[in-house]
């Protein structure tokens, strides 16, 4: 993965979760633990910093010994923090790991690199297939429609689709749905041309930036995640990821 930044885009002033990026997780801050997952990806030649936009988290980096970019406060979205701290860099290829998301697999990221290298598609992404209805009904976990082939995302929703009408009816179990991982893959042009599309209706509906790029026609190749995870938005993901990490040690 030598040819691969990936940037932990790390936003201080986070609504729904506080001082998200210092959040404690099992004694360590949430930044820290996201990036301690992604090191084994270095020994693979890729290369991790954070982006940050406080002194607060800058510390935290420089205690914990984090590569850091400081960004501008004011950028919209962590794909805007990616694109600036990508510009200090020559990598070909740049990956966006969210700084909510401590559980995902280097083995899945690794397999997402290797097929947007091949895919062609200015961006890329990652989910796996579920069937929680729990979380099929909540909007903070993101579902994905696929294309026919389960190698391209057509839509990404809040909402609970696609819509089961024959379950609804019949009150069956729920079938088999896509969940997304707030990892997306892009070339370093295509990731300063995203930054530089017009928000679109559908993003400003949904909250998903991921729908600037649906909007502008831009194909995003999907890579399945063997290994499900799941990202810390509230409170309440907190407590249920200190249980999840009590149970798997």
């Amino acid at each position: 993965m030598k040819n691969w930044l990936i940037v932990i885009p790390a936003r201080l002033a986070s609504t729904r979760l506080p001082r998200k990026p210092l959040q404690m997780l099992m004694g360590k801050p949430l930044l820290q633990r996201v990036y301690e997952n992604l090191s084994p990806l270095k020994g693979e030649g890729a290369t991790i910093v954070a982006a940050i936009d406080s002194l607060d988290v800058q510390n935290l980096c420089e205690d914990a010994r984090i590569p850091y970019v400081m960004t501008d406060p004011s950028l919209a979205s962590g794909t805007d923090r990616c694109n600036q701290a990508a510009m200090n860099y020559e990598h070909s290829f740049v990956m966006n790991v969210q700084g909510d998301e401590p559980f995902v697999n280097c083995d899945d990221l690794k397999s997402l690199s290797i097929r947007f290298e091949k895919s062609g598609c200015l961006m890329g992404t990652m989910g796996f297939k579920d069937s929680d209805p729990k979380a099929f009904h909540n909007p903070n976990d993101v579902k994905i429609i696929v294309d026919r082939e389960e190698t391209r995302a057509l839509y990404f929703s809040r909402a609970g689709i696609p819509y089961d009408r024959e379950a609804a009816k019949t009150g069956s179990p729920l079938k088999p749905y896509w969940r997304h991982l707030g990892i997306y893959t892009f070339t370093k042009k295509s990731l300063d041309q995203f930054c530089k599309l017009p928000l679109s209706h559908l993003e400003d509906l949904e909250k998903l930036e991921q729908l600037r790029a649906i909007s502008s026609g831009w194909n995003i190749q999907l890579s399945h995640a063997k290994k499900p995870a799941f990202g810390i938005d509230t409170p309440e993901d907190l407590i249920a990821a200190e249980k999840f990490m009590s149970q798997n040690q």
